[in-house]
């Protein structure tokens, strides 16, 4: 096996990282923005981004959709110029909801938009693929990565209909995730997984549960819903089907499972943690921030991180964003173990 290591961001709408601080700067940034917040009478209060310059290098970046907020020239040349800056030789990016000049039906159907304007779009994209950007479609693909492993990912930008945006569908759509993928990186959540809205309970989507279910993927990345932002390793329940549609309550052994990080683990809460816990979270968000993501390692190297391929998946909800779209959350890093590149590959490929 391979270890590798994955940097994992979505909903960033077009914004670039913060300008670079070195190490203690941000920790001192960080520490002094928390203070702040403590007396402030914002309301949402604004917690100190961790999405900042540079990003953390890896072997291959993915990003979950949601590149832009009004689909405009400008926040697509933002958020591919952004990509094209990380050190990753190969970053793997899909469209969100807000996208909707890559959804060219339904662009110039509904939306009315000049139909010229998808292939502008589309330039930038082009561009970007000559620093290892690859915009991908709905489906399965698989590449060989530079440090000698091959990663295979299903994608997938559809989210179930709400209001006027691209990529959405009504009733059913069939996420097709074959067994065996490595990675299943879709814009919005399953059901029942780090999905929960302040609009309105769960937003997520059954079919793709069940279908994550079934595939049961190393590791399932998503965005789409900001306040639901965090991570958790499940464990499956055996046995794996009991004739009825899979959902959360009986596929996955709670248990067993583990709250990785949620918004709620992350951020001093004055009037619900004591002075102790306020001061903990403050120094460990501090320490995150100067290492600009949150560090998940599925390789075995720590037990109680491994992930152990068919039985237990990793959700990320990776949403850079916060409902009032400043880029407050932490992007993940996620070290896995995958096959080696066969004798005879020698570069990327799909």
């Amino acid at each position: 096996m391979v270890k590798t290591k994955i940097l994992i961001i979505s909903d960033t709408h077009g914004v670039r990282p913060e300008p670079w601080m070195n190490s203690a700067s941000v920790r001192s940034f960080t520490e002094t923005e928390l203070s702040r917040r403590a007396t402030s009478s914002r309301n949402p209060p604004r917690f100190p981004t961790g999405f900042r310059e540079p990003l953390p290098e890896a072997d291959v970046v993915l990003h979950c959709g949601d590149l832009t907020k009004y689909s405009r020239e400008g926040e697509f040349r933002n958020t591919f110029g952004m990509l094209r800056a990380i050190r990753a030789p190969l970053k793997l990016v899909i469209a969100g909801n807000h996208d909707g000049a890559l959804d060219e039906p339904f662009w110039v159907q509904e939306q009315g938009g000049d139909p010229a304007y998808p292939a502008v779009v589309k330039g930038i994209i082009d561009e970007a693929a000559q620093d290892g950007v690859r915009y991908l479609t709905e489906g399965v693909y698989t590449f060989d990565l530079q440090n000698g492993a091959r990663l295979t990912i299903y994608a997938s930008p559809y989210t179930p209909v709400y209001g006027g945006w691209g990529f959405q569908y009504h009733g059913r759509h069939d996420f097709a995730i074959p067994a065996g993928v490595d990675v299943a990186m879709t814009h919005g959540p399953p059901l029942g997984v780090l999905d929960m809205s302040n609009h309105g309970g769960r937003a997520g989507c059954g079919q793709l549960f069940r279908a994550i279910h079934s595939a049961r993927p190393k590791i399932h990345c998503f965005g789409h819903i900001h306040e639901a932002w965090g991570a958790l390793l499940a464990q499956w329940q055996t046995p794996a089907d009991d004739g009825r549609p899979a959902r959360y309550a009986t596929a996955v052994d709670a248990d067993a499972s583990r709250l990785v990080k949620t918004l709620a683990q992350l951020w001093p809460q004055r009037g619900v943690d004591d002075d102790e816990a306020v001061a903990r979270k403050t120094r460990d968000l501090a320490d995150m921030s100067e290492a600009r993501s949150i560090a998940v390692d599925l390789t075995g190297e720590e037990e109680a991180a491994r992930v152990r391929a068919g039985e237990e998946t990793l959700f990320v909800n990776a949403a850079i964003m916060d409902t009032g779209y400043w880029p407050s959350h932490l992007p993940w890093t996620v070290d896995v173990d995958l096959d080696p590149t066969p004798m005879g590959s020698l570069r990327l490929s799909e």
